[in-house]
């Protein structure tokens, strides 16, 4: 009822006649917080099954066109799927080549799914600064003359996500958009891939979702 009240009054607030796309934020609460499904002693499965439901019944009735989720594993996402309700047409994930395998393998499993993937934090987040130092990345930008930056939103792109990196720098926006003149080439993007393994991935902060219940 919670879903079904506030969503539904989405497009009055915004002035529109339906939502295009409302996401679900997370597969479960982050640990010492609550939610009205803990409030109720309803596990996660269950809460977020009877959050889909719910918005699947707004999809019925135009109110939102699409639904998608965020912060989703493969096991989260299997859940939702066997509801065999509304498609889920989007997951937002923070998405990087410093990303834990756990979270290349859930951009995996929804291309397979034809679940779009929105890659936030692309540039490695709060610790973006640290990407600068990868030798492999100070080898790419020569070799495309790009900066690193764009090299790590290009891979991104290659892999079929949509990335929203966040600035407030101008400059920065210019260089984040000038990403469609170049393609890196199949073996640079094993390369960047491998990134996942290596030492330098341990340096940067990463929510490994499939940890969520």
């Amino acid at each position: 009822n919670t879903t079904l009240n506030t969503v539904q009054q989405f497009p009055k607030e915004l002035g529109l006649d339906y939502i295009d796309l409302v996401l679900m934020h997370g597969p479960s609460t982050f640990p010492l917080f609550s939610n009205d499904c803990t409030k109720r002693g309803i596990n996660a499965t269950a809460c977020r099954q009877e959050t889909w439901k719910a918005l699947s019944e707004l999809r019925n009735k135009g109110i939102i066109r699409n639904i998608g989720v965020s912060n989703f594993a493969i096991q989260h996402l299997k859940d939702i799927q066997d509801l065999d309700l509304a498609p889920i047409a989007n997951n937002q994930i923070q998405y990087s080549p410093f990303s834990p395998a756990s979270t290349h393998e859930t951009v995996d499993y929804c291309h397979e799914h034809n679940i779009t993937i929105t890659a936030y934090s692309p540039l490695g987040g709060l610790e973006h600064s640290k990407a600068t130092t990868v030798d492999t990345l100070q080898g790419m930008a020569t070799k495309y003359d790009k900066s690193i930056a764009q090299i790590m939103l290009r891979w991104a792109l290659q892999r079929g996500t949509a990335v929203i990196p966040g600035t407030g720098n101008p400059d920065h926006m210019r260089q984040n958009l000038a990403i469609y003149d170049f393609e890196i080439s199949n073996e640079d993007m094993n390369i960047i891939d491998s990134l996942k393994e290596s030492t330098h991935a341990k340096k940067f902060m990463h929510m490994d979702v499939s940890n969520f219940a």
